[in-house]
């Protein structure tokens, strides 16, 4: 019998834990609750989870420390929230591996659609591997893995997907809009950034293993994935 879907709740409030609780319930998936970082790390690593949401503004251990300690050793995707909207905060955020980003206060509905959609992107929709070669770069697009040389290259699940996409339209200029709309499969409308963000950790992840290609940017437009001659 297939295990229902499980959400790891690290959030300090109890009125979040309730409410997110009650709509998880009503999509058919389960969820635990922690108050704080440490116990969150606790039961990451005794225990599976589908996905962590996680609060930024906790006492003791910040949410930003959570994902950055659960980055080290898993792709779990995570969800965060805060109470500040500051842009600045949300690209930390999806610097440090976030999958998404949502401030408070917030609808728990929307919270359960970005769960979902998030769910959705991660897991393989068939059982075939899906592989894209380009140069010495190989990626394994229903296994999210990227390897340069036969290397593995350590990438979180949604710079698999930005890679893949890129690798995909090889030599074609994908603006950002795009690949907000093909990759977080909702829209970000007006938060381009979040796709500067993604390439440059991507650039910093790859650059040295994989000399024979590169992602160009072109001014005003977007990203173009290209291999070397």
């Amino acid at each position: 019998m297939e295990q229902p879907t499980t959400v790891l709740i690290c959030d300090d409030n109890e009125a979040v834990h309730e409410s997110l609780h009650a709509y998880l319930e009503a999509e058919g998936m389960m969820s635990v609750s922690v108050y704080n970082g440490n116990l969150a790390l606790q039961l990451l690593s005794e225990q599976h989870f589908d996905l962590v949401v996680l609060d930024i503004m906790m006492p003791g251990l910040f949410g930003t420390e959570v994902c950055k300690e659960i980055r080290k050793t898993s792709d779990i995707p995570i969800l965060m929230l805060s109470a500040r909207s500051e842009e600045m905060d949300r690209i930390i955020g999806l610097e440090i591996g976030a999958d998404d980003y949502i401030t408070k206060p917030f609808s728990p509905r929307e919270v359960v659609v970005r769960i979902k959609t998030i769910l959705k992107r991660v897991q393989p929709k068939n059982k075939n591997p899906h592989y894209l070669n380009a140069g010495n770069l190989s990626i394994d697009v229903s296994g999210y893995e990227v390897k340069v040389n036969g290397q593995a290259i350590e990438l979180t699940a949604k710079e698999v997907e930005v890679m893949a996409y890129l690798v995909n339209h090889k030599g074609k200029v994908i603006n950002r809009e795009e690949l907000l709309y093909k990759v977080w499969g909702y829209d970000y409308t007006g938060d381009t950034r979040t796709v500067d963000t993604m390439i440059k950790r991507i650039r910093q992840k790859v650059a040295k293993a994989a000399p024979d290609f590169s992602i160009k940017s072109v001014y005003g437009v977007g990203y173009k994935f290209e291999v070397n001659e």
